[in-house]
């Protein structure tokens, strides 16, 4: 371990350099940034990151803007202007009885966001991010293990910032210690190109648990949790059942002795949140062994044999960029190995593109076998991207978890992740400090969404121009960029809403650009999008922004919220008989909420009745007065229309006017008119 001293006298060594690359960066921008490319265009060493954390104790309230580190692990100490990640390894609570149900997640504290170091004094850093005054947006703690919950534990990992990268070798991490580690993170200006090689973190996760040898003590052949013997009663192999491995619940007795372990006890076959649990011992005397249960992630892992006692798999994780948890233990009487696999790691990368062929690879490690038993396998660790949405990742990483042994379960798989959602990669976002493609750009580069802001899960959130839980992405929808020197280019959103549009440097120039898109018909602009503090300008369909190209610099991201007309219509015609009446039906879906008041000018109607779930139950009769009905983004409603007939062709029009509530001043909807052409039955 390199100590906080180690690494603070390199500052004053580093001084000169750093004022240098300060002086001379490119100017950030309105996005919180570190220094892009700071760290230039190669590696010296196979470990990239270091690692921080406080003391056992020590929490960061949301809002805090100083951390005090008291551990270190790695070769590069903090600097001003570097870029950082913080994030809740452990702190989970689980259920503790002492039946099947023990393990149960019952909340969780996890959580990560990026940070931009400010000041370095000793072990006092003080840092930007994207909570209130710059601060934290989380709150974050240290705890050591309690008699109702396990062990808590964050950490600070600085990320190395390059302008581009080629590899010329393997790259790691440092493996999780109970402390630090477990994380390769990396963020590049250009492209990263892994020439052949790797980004490893097999095994670098949260940690398998070990076998010891016991020969009997008063354990139930049923136990789902079950003390860890102390050091005088293993000497003696006095004890019951296999140990829990590590995970986001805590940490075992087995692995740390010096902590109390998981609440109630930390052997046996119960699997505290995503740990794999320990096997058990079916007999008193200890002969009867089971095979311990593999770690879970993005799936859970495999429960131990045999069915009677094996340590049950970990439990699947909370979606994010977590370790993967390592497999219990086999019960043992002697001799070696029954270990349980540690988890992969976690793999960050921030670049502008990402090129092979290489490996990313973020394996559980496999569990070990001690005679007819064996350890259940770590699970895959996580992978998370933040690139640019129209580069895809042409390699496959590698999630998959450990193999048991000898009967052990297998680690479940990793998890694939996103900063944006991509094909395969869910979307996780990570508030703070932002990617130093996007902070400074090679290239001219212009980005954005389409959307509908229509408030669809909360109408207080429409028309905010921003892109809210519930609101649909517009997709497949072009955008075309020309200028003159300029190559044209056109490029349709993707499943997200998403676009992106990148010029060279060569076509950086000066340039003056045109980025164009056209509506739809039925799509309406509640306000002009905005791109570099200028509105849109506007012709009938066709929208229009002017900019110029520029070297490193980022146009958007260009937030285009829409909404559309209400979907209003009814049958474009009925036959009735002469002299008879008909129900005549008018369907409504909302596109906003609001009001919407319905009215016929046709003489044939006396009068609507509304149908709220088109059920063909009516529930009220609308007169002349015309009352406004309340209506939510989403909703589906029904007119339906009594006429009497006298055989004479007629048509019976129907009239909505939407009133969208929370729209820009100005902003309105047009009338619209659904008909129904009646017609003599034959």
């Amino acid at each position: 371990m390199v100590s906080l001293q180690q690494h603070y006298c390199r500052l004053a060594r580093s001084t000169a350099l750093i004022l240098a690359f300060l002086l001379g960066a490119a100017p950030v921008h309105a996005q919180l940034c570190g220094e892009p490319g700071r760290d230039g265009q190669a590696i010296s060493d196979p470990i990239l990151n270091s690692y921080f954390t406080g003391s056992d104790d020590a929490s960061l309230a949301a809002g805090s803007r100083e951390l005090v580190l008291t551990r270190a692990r790695g070769s590069h100490p903090l600097l001003p202007g570097d870029l950082a990640l913080l994030m809740q390894v452990q702190g989970a609570t689980i259920s503790t009885r002492n039946d099947r149900r023990y393990g149960v997640l019952a909340s969780h504290t996890l959580k990560a966001e990026w940070l931009r170091i400010d000041r370095v004094d000793g072990g006092r850093v003080q840092v930007k991010g994207a909570g209130a005054g710059g601060g934290l947006l989380h709150a974050y703690h240290n705890q050591p293990a309690g008699p109702d919950h396990g062990r808590a534990r964050w950490q600070l990992v600085r990320v190395p910032q390059f302008d581009s990268l080629t590899l010329d070798q393997d790259v790691r991490a440092l493996p999780w210690d109970g402390f630090t580690g477990g994380v390769l993170a990396l963020d590049v200006r250009r492209g990263l190109a892994l020439a052949g090689h790797a980004l490893n973190v097999d095994g670098a996760g949260l940690r398998g648990a070990p076998a010891v040898s016991l020969q009997g003590a008063l354990g139930n052949p049923d136990d789902w949790r079950y003390s860890a013997p102390n050091p005088e009663d293993q000497a003696l192999g006095y004890g019951h059942h296999g140990s829990k491995g590590e995970g986001i619940a805590g940490t075992p007795v087995m692995i740390d002795p010096q902590q109390p372990g998981y609440p109630e006890g930390g052997m046996a076959r119960g699997a505290p949140a995503t740990a794999g649990g320990g096997g058990n011992a079916m007999d008193v005397s200890h002969r009867l062994l089971a095979s311990g249960g593999g770690g879970g992630n993005g799936q859970p892992g495999q429960a131990g044999q045999p069915q009677s006692g094996g340590g049950l798999g970990g439990h699947k994780a909370p979606p994010g960029p977590w370790l993967g948890s390592g497999g219990g233990a086999a019960a043992r009487s002697a001799g070696t190995g029954g270990d349980g696999g540690s988890g992969g790691g976690l793999i960050l990368i921030r670049a502008a593109a990402v090129t092979g062929p290489g490996a990313l690879t973020l394996r559980g490690n496999p569990g070990s076998a001690a005679g007819k038993a064996g350890g259940g396998g770590g699970s895959g660790g996580t992978l998370w991207l933040d690139m640019p949405s129209d580069v895809s990742l042409s390699l496959k990483a590698d999630v998959s978890g450990g193999g048991g042994a000898a009967g052990g379960g297998n680690g479940g798989e990793g998890q694939s992740l996103s900063a944006d959602g991509r094909e395969g990669f869910p979307a996780f976002p990570l508030s703070g400090a932002q990617a130093g493609f996007r902070c400074r750009p090679a290239g001219h580069w212009i980005s954005g969404r389409l959307f509908l802001d229509n408030g669809a899960a909360d109408p207080a959130q429409a028309f905010n121009a921003r892109f809210d839980d519930g609101e649909q992405p517009v997709v497949d929808r072009q955008l075309r960029l020309t200028g003159a020197g300029v190559r044209p280019q056109a490029v349709s959103t993707d499943r997200q809403g998403q676009f992106s549009l990148r010029l060279s440097e060569a076509e950086s120039r000066g340039q003056s650009l045109r980025l164009s898109l056209s509506l739809a018909d039925e799509e309406r602009l509640p306000a002009l999008p905005v791109l570099n503090r200028t509105p849109a300008q506007q012709q009938g369909k066709q929208l229009e922004w002017s900019l110029t190209a520029t070297p490193d610099q980022h146009s958007g991201p260009l937030a285009i919220g829409l909404v559309t007309l209400p979907q209003w219509q009814g049958a474009a015609s009925q036959s009735v008989p002469v002299g008879g009446k008909a129900v005549l039906t008018f369907r409504y879906h909302a596109s906003v909420s609001g009001q919407v008041h319905f009215t016929s000018d046709s003489e044939a109607v006396s009068g609507l009745l509304m149908d709220r779930e088109c059920s063909g139950d009516s529930e009220r009769w609308q007169t002349g007065s015309s009352p406004g009905w309340n209506v939510v983004a989403g909703e589906l409603l029904c007119v339906r229309v009594p006429v009497a007939f006298d055989g004479s062709k007629r048509t019976v029009t129907v009239i909505a006017r939407t009133q969208p509530a929370g729209a820009p001043q100005g902003f309105s909807l047009p009338t619209q008119r659904a008909s129904t052409q009646l017609s003599p039955a034959h």
